[in-house]
């Protein structure tokens, strides 16, 4: 059976931290705004002064998706010995979710230039599309979001209980799974959503320094295992 690197997905999950940070600053630069954006009379303006950084932004999205899939399997291994359901839960939410992610980045990344184009050969066209354009990328955020907070969920759950990795750690986890899940049905605020974006960032940047350190931490909370013991040679 195949297993990855530890230590390389940890460095993986660091990296995804730092993407997403990246995301959250250039959308920011951007001045993006939902309503804005759902607007076809003010989203394409906005597109086509500020279309540059969201552009950047998305591609610190589509880095971080690719990063999150390896530390999310490396994830997986390090819960796989003391929680072997959980660690599945975590590692298949996760790829759920990055695809939701990645539809998004994919999205934006095709469809912004595209309805820029059309709106300078026919406006009419270009804002009669749009509606359904930011209600299937809107569509494709939420299912995202909703997965990768189930993902956080499972793994915050097992940490907690079973101790594979710092109990606080676990408990960052849970609280970003939530708000990440209760935002999406319709219960977090704007500011909900910025603190489980933050707490997300913090979640895989920790998570990834304790797998790259090469040490988990067991039941008792005290003794360190080397985490190459985690990946077999054979």
């Amino acid at each position: 059976m195949w297993y990855p690197n530890v230590r390389a997905a940890g460095i993986a999950g660091i990296l995804a931290g730092v993407a997403l940070a990246g995301e959250f600053v250039f959308f920011g630069l951007s001045s993006f705004n939902q309503s804005t954006f759902n607007d076809p009379s003010t989203a394409l303006p906005f597109l086509r002064d500020h279309g540059v950084y969201v552009r950047v932004a998305v591609l610190f999205g589509a880095t971080g998706i690719v990063l999150t899939l390896v530390f999310l399997a490396g994830l997986a291994a390090v819960l796989r010995e003391k929680a072997p359901t959980l660690s599945v839960g975590t590692l298949l939410f996760g790829i759920v979710g990055n695809v939701g992610d990645g539809l998004v980045a994919l999205s934006f990344w095709l469809g912004i230039p595209a309805f820029l184009d059309l709106a300078t050969r026919d406006q009419a066209a270009a804002h009669g599309g749009w509606g359904a354009f930011a209600a299937i990328t809107t569509g494709f955020q939420g299912f995202g979001n909703l997965f990768l907070g189930m993902s956080l969920l499972t793994a915050g759950w097992a940490i907690v209980t079973r101790r594979p990795l710092p109990l606080a750690l676990g408990v960052v986890g849970l609280v970003a799974g939530l708000a990440a899940v209760a935002g999406v049905v319709g219960i977090g605020t704007s500011m909900a959503f910025i603190a489980s974006l933050a707490l997300v960032i913090v979640f895989r940047i920790w998570a990834g320094i304790q797998m790259a350190r090469g040490a988990v931490v067991a039941e008792e909370g005290i003794e360190a295992t080397p985490a190459a013991r985690l990946t077999p040679t054979a």
